[in-house]
């Protein structure tokens, strides 16, 4: 808790957790309701009920809150106190309290919803589901259970018994296994067809087979214990609706939403006829009401979907989406305990006689996979082989006879095929058993290239590989990758589906020019690869690999790490709360197809390595493997996991978090999407299940409705209170807007609006269900400010909230700052409060008396803008006044220079001159040897700067692109001010030269100064461009949005900057010529010869001249006519973007946050013009006489040297070394005086409600 003597005081509109009106941040912060609910509380009795857990809390305050005033308190006290009897119902089942993540699934399944549980095996899934089960059934709810096997569903028959029989309920918990004897069966078909149970356990295939037993029932919750057997068979997806309590007709209209979505966008971009596509879109809208109607009936059961992977396919899973607002999802941070190794052997044949060799080694609990390219009839003939050398071999098709061998130690090892639904791979959990893995080659799939290539982002992987040094294929990939580039992925999906059924000519144009350019590709593809490889040769294509089969046979053979995982995983599982160690080995002749496998593996499981087998000591493993069976060595405990809500910005971010760490659940509030996915800590073995959630930047912002006081600020006499409002987005006008009312000041709409309140809900929703919230907002004073706003607003909801800081979006960023959380830092957020207040103190006096002078309604004023345009005027005066010629000379040797006149007579005659003599002269030539350093690693203004000089991008611009490159996790924090470089960006150096290029002779490490709150912009991966672009392709990098050619332009630049910022100096051999014109004009020009001592400078890229010796022997520099252009501008130039950013941070005003939103903001009021062909910054007539007026009447405001002071004490605010308040009241006072502000004692014209809160 911050304590409400250090929180900043304000009014938020819209937020009491209560009644939902106006309410202070110190009543917040206190997790209370505001004013109007509980007028009058002691303060100390206040703090009191502040540190109670939220539901304990909403007890309390229930009983004083006035009758009148009842609100969501009631509500939460209720479902607490039925969270409070079921923790009791749990606890007498099972004699434990409920874990963490127990108690947040638990919360949600009494809130009624509907969701998937997909987190790691072990955290407690099926036992809370099982006493869910019994609970609802106690209350009279109908329950039907789904399991994926027999064996699980017997489990599940005794332990719901046991707990009954516990409880002393007398419940009729029935389940249909095909092992039963026949009039056993018959009974309980008999009991299900009449509805004789309470709990009904089937499973999945039961489900399939017999739906006619159960087609006319309505369950009131179904829950699925397994996700991946449910959807193994897609029209379990449909069963399981109707007996959710949807109708066919719903369940039919909703899949055909989803298909009429997909055919609209293929008409769209095939440019059929706007007849058939107003026909669909009517259909559509049609469907959509139905559906809604369906999802907004109350008497649909609930549905509960577990899983440990998640994996899926297919548009019916959709269906849960559409009708029921979740999405089951899958982890990619499993909890493995093992040992992962390898041996390539030199022949295939030599395979059998090892896996002979290591079964004897390792002695019984084995399971041996066979690659899906041999199949069953290698596993048959494995097993005969080891059965033959005396092992107890049992092979693992199909059924579970074999499982149950190996169980009772009437079998030494099964053997099956590597397939993920494979009863090897997914049901055998037997940890006592089952101690090693070997794989008789890598678990791949397998398929004809021609038929892979059919998809355009494979086609490109391949084609990234294969054009290194084939430039037909180069040409190919560049032109596709344009192409491509500028597509959606709906339109690469419709591309890729009228390739596969060969349908191109109903494309449109554009689509098929593309097509048939795929078309193409693939054909240079296998000409290439006819000439390259031989017949059972195979070439490496990043995470796959082509092999040569036939004269016209090439496959693309692709590694299934998600197989591997599953099928490795039978040897590390939970025992006694502890997770037992395994092995695995992987046996395989082609080392590409291993390479190709771990690069794979990387996007699964970030610390993955594999082991050579011949480092792997077989019998002391063999012994540890044992000892963790017993609890001892070798063994892992992981701690309980616990559920967080992290709150990020931006949606991007969001996505980019999520997917690192699996393909996560989601479920939809509204617009609000929140995803869902676990997260492990390899090192602490914390494990957590975190709910990303983005704000989309700030919620909240200074309302600009009349009656809250001096633009949005209620003077008290005493303090300054900032009124802040929701921020609300009209889709009429597009214009966003931070009001208390539900209205449109720009265009009046009251409907069409977003309001950022629907994301303050959701928080609040998904905060009470979680343990823990994390505020992961940008790290910086603006991402503070948000931080604290959803501090406050989420307070009453939680008893833990702390701050998450990482300044890169990576795995390792992300898990090393939940073990460094913080504190909100209140000097930022003052910070940013005044920086907020000022810009509309100043700003929105200054521009109404603008727009009333000019009768101009888009003009504006701002303190840090007029400044700069000032600046920019200067410069253009000066422009105007230095005008002339400059004659332009490029000679034979590439070597450029430029001679000036004033007059343009002048200048035709040096040209001309220039012509006749045909050359320039040398007057003298030196060398000389100079050794350079490194410029330090980018910040925002040099880079801003760069992009400006070398790209030609605008600053606002350049911040896009930087923010797109963070959010996908490729670069640091870009709003940055300092040139520091952690440890970690170091090792990063140490990476690229050592592992890349190879070159750790290069490599010099440099911290660049000490270290601060933010660090250089920097790569956080050791991949220059072209490498982020293959391993984009390969899938081994996802990026949360489409890439241009100029997001790669740009990190190519930091990149550059970066690496040879941390590479030793290099020595230069530079050139020095004396260039004289036929008029006597002497150019000195410095040209660099070579590099004689290799360093940076080769890194961050040079341009070097040949043969200069020589040239300057001749004494002249060869001139070509056509080369010789004359043309008019100014010895001083305009100033560029990057020259004004540049400015900007050598003159203390503006800061890396605003430096690009300053430029923006003069375009905008149409005070300033971008040249289009240099980028110039150009100011327009109403630019300069605004600003003149500004400077004349306001100079104490406006003025740079003001500027940079306030801008200089908010920095001090910032580190806490000045007053908040003082500054408030002395910028007050300054404007006041100026005439811009009104007094502060007007309160009687502040709303009621709002003056009521400041002043409680």
């Amino acid at each position: 808790m911050l304590g409400a003597e250090v929180v900043a005081k304000a009014i938020y509109a819209s937020s009491c957790p209560n009644c939902g009106g106006p309410i202070s941040s110190v009543r917040l912060e206190l997790g209370l309701p505001c004013s109007s609910c509980i007028p009058d509380l002691d303060y100390e009795e206040a703090k009191l009920i502040s540190e109670l857990p939220p539901g304990e809390r909403f007890k309390k305050l229930v009983k004083i809150i006035s009758r009148e005033s009842e609100g969501s308190y009631s509500i939460l006290a209720q479902l607490h106190e039925e969270l409070d009897r079921f923790e009791k119902f749990f606890k007498k089942c099972v004699g434990k309290e409920l874990w963490s993540l127990q108690r947040t699934w638990a919360y949600r399944m009494l809130s009624g919803d509907s969701f998937a549980i997909t987190a790691p095996t072990g955290v407690g899934k099926t036992t809370l589901l099982l006493i869910y089960s019994l609970y609802e059934a106690t209350e009279g709810t109908k329950v039907l259970m789904l399991v994926p096997t027999e064996s699980l569903l017997r489990q599940s028959l005794e332990r719901l018994r046991n707990y009954a029989s516990i409880l002393g309920k007398n419940l009729r918990i029935i389940g249909y296994t095909s092992k039963d004897p026949k009039k056993t069966r018959e009974e309980q078909l008999m009991k299900i067809e009449e509805g004789d149970f309470d709990i009904l356990i089937i499973t999945t295939s039961f489900l399939s087979r017999r739906f006619d037993v159960l087609k006319n029932k309505v369950f009131g919750l179904i829950v699925v214990d397994d996700a991946d057997s449910l959807l193994k068979d897609s029209a379990n997806v449909d069963r399981v609706l109707v007996l959710s309590g949807f109708k066919e007709h719903e369940i039919s209209a909703a899949m055909k939403i989803i298909k009429i979505r997909n055919e609209l966008y293929f008409l769209k971009i095939a440019n059929r006829s706007n007849e058939k596509i107003e026909s669909l879109e009517r259909e559509l809208e049609e469907l959509e009401i139905i559906v809604a109607k369906a999802r907004g009936e109350g008497s649909r059961g609930q549905l509960l979907i577990s899983s440990a992977t998640g994996r899926q396919s297919g548009i019916k899973p959709k269906l849960f989406k559409e009708l029921l607002g979740f999405e089951v999802g899958g982890i990619h941070a499993y909890m493995r305990n093992v040992i992962d190794s390898y041996a390539v052997l030199n022949k295939e044949e030599e395979t059998r006689d090892k896996v002979l060799e290591l079964v004897k080694t390792l002695g019984s609990g084995g399971l041996i996979f066979i690659s899906r390219d041999k199949g069953v009839f290698e596993a048959k003939s494995l097993v005969s082989y080891l059965v033959s050398n005396g092992i107890r071999a049992e092979l693992a098709i199909a059924g579970k006879k074999s499982i149950e061998k190996l169980r009772r130690g009437e079998a030494d090892v099964l053997v099956g095929v590597s397939s993920y639904y494979g009863v090897a791979v997914r049901g055998v959990d037997l940890p006592e058993k089952v101690r090693y893995a070997i794989f008789y080659g890598v678990p791949k799939n397998r398929m004809l290239l021609e038929q892979s290539l059919i998809n355009p982002r494979r086609l490109l992987q391949v084609l990234a590989h294969l054009s290194e040094n084939e430039d037909k294929l180069k040409s190919i990939f560049s032109e596709l990758t344009g192409r491509l580039s500028k597509l959606t992925p709906s339109e690469i999906n419709v591309l890729r589906i009228a390739l596969m059924k060969e349908e191109i000519e109903g494309l449109g144009d554009w689509l098929r020019a593309i097509a048939e350019s795929i078309i193409n590709a693939i054909k240079e593809i296998k000409i290439v690869l006819k000439n390259k490889m031989k017949v059972k040769e195979s070439i490496s294509v990043g995470t796959a690999i082509i092999v040569r089969e036939g004269e016209e046979e090439f496959y693309l053979i692709s590694p299934d790490p998600l197989t591997y995982i599953q099928a490795s995983g039978r040897t590390s599982r939970f025992l006694n709360d502890k997770m037992t160690l395994g092995l695995s080995i992987i046996l395989e002749s082609n080392r590409e197809i291993i390479e190709a496998f771990e690069r794979k593996m990387s996007i699964y499981s970030r610390n993955f390595s594999l082991k050579p087998l011949e480092a792997v000591d077989l019998r002391e493993t063999s012994m540890m493997l044992d000892s963790s069976r017993r609890g001892g060595e070798g063994v892992k405990s992981f701690r309980p996991a616990k559920s967080l809500l992290m709150v990020v910005e931006s949606p991007n971010k969001a996505k980019t978090i999520a997917w690192y760490f699996g393909r996560p659940s989601r479920r939809k509030f509204g617009r609000v999407v929140a995803y869902e996915i676990p997260i492990i800590d390899d090192e602490t073995l914390d494990t957590y299940l975190v709910t990303i959630v983005a704000t989309k930047g700030h919620i909240f912002d200074l309302a600009i409705d009349d009656g809250l006081g001096i633009y949005g600020v209620i003077a008290t006499g005493r303090e300054f209170m900032p009124v802040y409002a929701p921020i609300t987005v009209c889709h009429s006008c597009g214009k966003s807007f931070s009001s208390i009312e539900s209205k449109c000041p720009y265009c009046g709409e009251k409907a069409r609006l977003s309001r950022s309140t629907e994301t303050v809900q959701a928080l609040r929703k998904l905060a009470l269900e979680s343990e823990e919230v994390v505020i992961a907002t940008d790290p910086d004073v603006e991402g503070e400010k948000i931080a604290w706003d959803v501090y406050l607003t989420l307070k009453p909801f939680s008893r833990k909230l702390k701050r998450a800081e990482f300044h890169e979006v990576t795995p390792d960023a992300i898990i090393n700052a939940l073990r460094n959380l913080r504190e909100i830092n209140m000097g930022r957020v003052r910070a940013q409060i005044l920086r907020r207040i000022t810009d509309r103190w100043i700003g929105f006096p200054l521009s109404t008396v603008l727009k009333e002078k000019y009768q101009k309604p888009w003009l504006g004023a701002g303190r840090v803008q007029t400044p700069v345009l000032g600046w920019t005027i200067d410069r253009f005066k000066k422009w105007k006044e230095d005008m002339g010629y400059f004659v332009r000379v490029k000679t034979e040797e590439g070597i450029e220079v430029q001679f000036f006149r004033r007059e343009k007579k002048e200048a035709e005659i040096l040209a001309s001159r220039i012509k006749e003599a045909g050359h320039l002269r040398i007057s003298s030539f030196e060398k000389r040897i100079e050794e350079t350093n490194p410029a330090p690693p980018y910040t925002t203004d040099s880079l801003l700067f760069d992009a400006s000089r070398n790209l030609k991008f605008s600053a606002s611009f350049t911040m896009k692109l930087l923010q797109d490159l963070f959010e996908a996790g490729l670069i640091t924090y870009h709003r940055t001010d300092s040139t520091h470089i952690s440890t970690k960006g170091i090792s990063v150096a140490r990476e690229y030269f050592e592992k890349i290029i190879k070159r750790p002779d290069l490599f010099k490490p440099r911290a660049w100064g000490n270290e601060g709150a933010h660090e250089a912009i920097r790569p956080t991966k050791a991949l220059n461009a072209e490498g982020l672009k293959k391993s984009i392709l390969d899938g081994t990098i996802r990026v949360p949005s489409s890439f241009t050619s100029r997001h790669f332009d740009l990190y190519d630049l930091i990149f550059r900057r970066f690496i040879s910022s941390q590479a030793r100096a290099s020595k230069l051999e530079i050139g020095v010529l004396k260039i004289e014109s036929p008029e006597g004009d002497v150019i000195e020009k410095e040209v660099v010869l070579k590099e004689v001592v290799e360093g940076s400078a080769q890194l961050s890229g040079i341009t070097t001249i040949l043969g200069i010796d020589s040239i300057a022997a001749s004494g002249r520099l060869n001139v070509i006519e056509d080369n010789i252009l004359l043309y008019k501008s100014s010895l001083t130039p305009l100033y560029s973007e990057g020259n004004l950013v540049k400015l900007m941070k050598e003159r203390g005003i503006g800061r890396p946050s605003t430096y690009a939103k300053i430029i923006e903001s003069l375009r905008r009021h149409g005070y300033v013009i971008i040249s289009k062909k240099k980028s110039f910054v150009i100011p327009t007539s109403i630019g300069i006489e605004a600003h003149d007026f500004l400077v004349t009447n306001y100079p104490d405001l406006v003025g740079e040297q003001t500027t940079r002071e306030l801008e200089s004490r908010m920095d001090s605010i910032e580190n806490g070394k000045e007053s908040y308040e003082r500054l408030m009241n002395e910028l007050y006072e300054k404007l006041r005086s100026a005439g811009l502000l009104e007094e502060k004692g007007m309160l009687t014209s502040i709303k009621k409600d709002y003056l009521e809160e400041a002043l409680a």
